[in-house]
């Protein structure tokens, strides 16, 4: 008997590819085809069936032409592309529980291709970033900044927006040209829910900016922009960044309900991080929050989430403040 791989393999590959196609024959049809029948369908099959036995090794020729022209499964690219944003729920996991989950995939026959080793490199970035180091996301992000105008709509605006990100703690003139691209490639997200959520990170990303610049009403009505409507973590991130503007210029009472609301929409959307921002916002705004900043600190430490930690020790050593 054989060794088990755990996670995607080539087999797993090919059976998707036979269960649309009907047979391993039919898949060599199509191979044959795609290069004008120069190949006996005969052989292509034969090689078929030795790549069905390379596991999570690379696939050489005949796994390169396998993904050129059928492409990775549904199922493997959407696990890809909700692992790489930053919005999806994959952020809502334990670091080392989504360490193991990435590890899974970062292989042969997912990294074969240019998209998906896309997806991993955000995914594994956004890991990095969790934990508070931003050179080891560098390293992971500005090798695709050169494959920018090759990736999927998503996945460049993904990798503009943790750039502009990861700029506003290193580096805050370059977020003005990071985020500058975000525009145009947005109407290039297909997927509704996606686009509404990109389109709140760069509200969000926006504000940040104007909030650093104290043009407190400006950042309000980036958020006031945002739809009432939508996927919860639109919700939540506009609820919670009017809590702050609205805060910041003396309209508490409001603020609180905000970042009540917020903590709600997060809740609604299973969305663990966001809950944490919301009741660390409350805490902020009202010092009389002391259970609410004690709740957002042991998730945090639940989710051994280096970052999150840092950001309530800063707000507790400055209360008012950002």
């Amino acid at each position: 008997m054989g060794e088990t791989l755990a996670g995607f393999t080539w087999q797993d590959c090919i059976d998707d590819v036979v269960g649309r196609l009907g047979t391993l024959t039919a898949v060599a049809e199509r191979l044959s085809a795609e290069n004008g029948f120069a190949e006996d369908v005969g052989s292509i099959e034969r090689a078929l069936r030795r790549l069905r036995t390379r596991g999570q090794q690379a696939g050489g020729k005949w796994g390169a032409r396998l993904l050129a022209t059928f492409g990775l499964p549904g199922s493997v690219e959407a696990r890809l592309r909700w692992m790489a944003a930053y919005h999806s729920r994959f952020t809502d996991l334990p670091v080392p529980v989504a360490d193991d989950l990435l590890r899974l995939w970062e292989h042969p026959p997912t990294t074969e291709r240019r998209e998906a080793r896309a997806f991993l490199a955000l995914a594994r970035a956004s890991l990095e970033l969790r934990k508070n180091d931003h050179a080891a996301a560098l390293r992971r992000l500005d090798p695709l900044i050169r494959e920018l105008d090759r990736l999927p709509a998503e996945a460049a605006v993904e990798l503009l927006l943790v750039r502009a990100f990861v700029a506003s703690a290193t580096a805050p003139a370059e977020v003005a040209r990071w985020l500058g691209e975000v525009g145009p490639r947005l109407a290039q997200v297909t997927d509704s829910e996606e686009r509404a959520c990109l389109c709140a990170r760069l509200a969000d990303q926006q504000a940040y900016e104007a909030n650093r610049r104290r043009d407190f009403a400006a950042a309000e009505a980036a958020y006031r922009a945002l739809p009432t409507e939508g996927p919860p973590f639109v919700l939540c991130r506009r609820a919670n960044g009017l809590a702050y503007a609205l805060h910041r210029q003396g309209r508490d009472e409001e603020a609180a309900a905000l970042a009540r609301e917020a903590a709600r929409h997060a809740g609604d959307g299973g969305h663990v991080r966001l809950r944490v921002m919301a009741l660390s916002m409350l805490a902020h705004i009202d010092p009389r929050e002391v259970a609410a900043r004690e709740r957002a600190v042991a998730i945090s430490r639940r989710l051994e989430d280096e970052t999150l930690l840092l950001r309530l020790e800063r707000a507790a050593l400055n209360p008012g403040r950002s």
